[in-house]
């Protein structure tokens, strides 16, 4: 994290929570800081994305409020010093969010230490989530959330003067794909959105899930793509055929976890490549709106993996080759 940014925001967060972020341990994914403090029952989530409107963030937290009753480790926020829920401020004229979210035990796995009892854990979690979602459908329930396909093409079209029109052709080959599919029971409805591994702690077999600030309304295979792909990116299966890693060691364990609580054919997995893409194509286009906050000290060098990802045919197979250099 950029250390001038950073000293900054230090102030301000002790001032909001009265906890200090030189103690925590920094993740970043493109629009969200999570600092991680060690031993502690408790993280602090800052967003670098445009503000969003009081009932977008209402229906965040009712809908976390919701999920709480079916599945005990999901992380409900926690008031600030100041009694909020969401702190707002700004840093050399750029918005930011804050949350505290408690609750939340355990510890951010490692890489070295995935499990396939961590996978039936995680597919645990995730299927007890989408099985909510799928019962709120049902039920004609609706949060005022967008959907994950609004979202992209807004993003898309902020940042197109910044892609080269190679790979805004394929950006776009893969979102007409995704916008082609129906929106059908049980395949798709409100998502975490941001499913990944800097987003839940571990605690033995119990996996806390944090960060519902992206949900949106998306197809259920959206959110265990954004899963897959992270485990790749922090460097699971790296050197192997990255295709067969997901298949034989990650679903293979996943799926037995989520359809304990969400019940599937084995169709509802054809299109996972195809989100796998969609998530890498998201990455890239929100990398490439970040370059003028000053977040990443090498904001180019990750662009540039995704670009070469996202270029190909194949990209699964993009990746495992990217992944062995």
């Amino acid at each position: 994290m950029n250390e001038e940014l950073k000293g900054k925001m230090r102030e301000i967060l002790l001032d909001r929570y009265g906890v200090d972020i030189n103690d925590a341990k920094c993740f970043f994914s493109t629009q969200n800081y999570a600092f991680i403090f060690p031993g502690e029952p408790f993280m602090i989530r800052v967003s670098i994305t445009a503000k969003k409107t009081r009932s977008e963030i209402l229906s965040e937290l009712m809908w976390v409020d919701d999920l709480k009753l079916f599945k005990q480790t999901i992380c409900e926020p926690n008031v600030s010093l100041k009694g909020n829920l969401l702190e707002e401020f700004e840093i050399d004229g750029k918005p930011y969010r804050a949350n505290m979210f408690r609750t939340a035990r355990g510890v951010i796995r490692e890489i070295t230490n995935m499990t396939p009892m961590f996978f039936i854990c995680v597919g645990d979690l995730l299927g007890a989530i989408h099985h909510v979602s799928t019962n709120e459908r049902e039920l004609g329930i609706n949060f005022k959330r967008v959907s994950q396909q609004e979202k992209f093409t807004i993003l898309k079209e902020r940042v197109r003067d910044r892609i080269p029109e190679d790979i805004m052709k394929r950006i776009e080959g893969i979102e007409e794909r995704i916008n082609s599919l129906p929106q059908e029971l049980g395949y798709y409805g409100l998502c975490h959105g941001d499913f990944h591994m800097n987003n839940f702690f571990v605690e033995e077999n119990n996996v806390w899930v944090f960060d519902f600030d992206g949900c949106a309304y998306a197809h259920y295979l959206y959110d265990i793509a954004s899963f897959v792909q992270a485990c790749f990116l922090r460097g699971y299966g790296a050197g192997k055929d990255l295709r067969q890693v997901m298949n034989e060691e990650m679903l293979h364990y996943f799926k037995i976890g989520y359809t304990l609580n969400k019940e599937c054919g084995e169709d509802f997995w054809d299109n996972l490549e195809l989100f796998i893409a969609y998530r890498t194509a998201l990455t890239y286009l929100a990398l490439s709106e970040i370059d003028e906050v000053g977040v990443l000290d090498d904001t180019a060098k990750v662009k540039n993996f995704f670009a070469y990802v996202i270029s190909q045919d194949d990209v699964m197979d993009a990746m495992t080759t990217a992944m062995k250099k």
